[in-house]
């Protein structure tokens, strides 16, 4: 009788930790689960966002060559109302995160310049220097979405 008893308290035990087991499985899948989804909305929220900046990168450079002809009319025509139209068209795109890269007298820099002329330099301290800037580059946000064509010393 004590065999049964101590046999029914095993079953009963084995049972129990069974049970605890299964209830641990649950909790750790629950835990899986709650971490996958949250996961699922970072990547959701973080391809909505990368969408909206390849729209806007989309129309930012259409409208990049008409300020291109801009400002090469302002070089040229020394126009009051021409300089205000360019200079607002340069602070619209810069609220929108885009700035021109900067290359005349700076090192040629391949990441950010292509090159499509090469002029003689007497000093050879400016050999590598941007000389002349034909095309304005531009980053957004960081990133490179039109590089300067320039001129360098040689």
């Amino acid at each position: 009788m004590t065999d049964d008893i101590e046999q029914t308290e095993t079953e009963e035990v084995s049972e129990l930790e069974k049970l605890h087991l299964e209830v641990e499985q649950a909790h750790e899948n629950e835990l899986r689960a709650i971490a996958d989804y949250k996961n699922l909305m970072r990547r959701t929220q973080e391809e909505r966002i990368r969408s909206m900046k390849m729209a806007g990168r989309d129309v930012i450079e259409k409208i990049l060559e008409p300020v291109e002809y801009l400002r090469l009319a302002k070089e040229q025509l020394k126009n009051k109302g021409l300089d205000m139209v360019y200079d607002r068209f340069v602070q619209a795109l810069e609220t929108e995160g885009v700035k021109e890269i900067a290359c005349l007298g700076k090192d040629f820099d391949s990441n950010t310049m292509e090159v499509i002329d090469k002029q003689e330099s007497e000093d050879k301290k400016k050999s590598g220097k941007v000389v002349k800037v034909t095309r304005s580059g531009y980053t957004l946000n960081g990133d490179v979405i039109q590089h300067a064509k320039v001129v360098i010393s040689i």
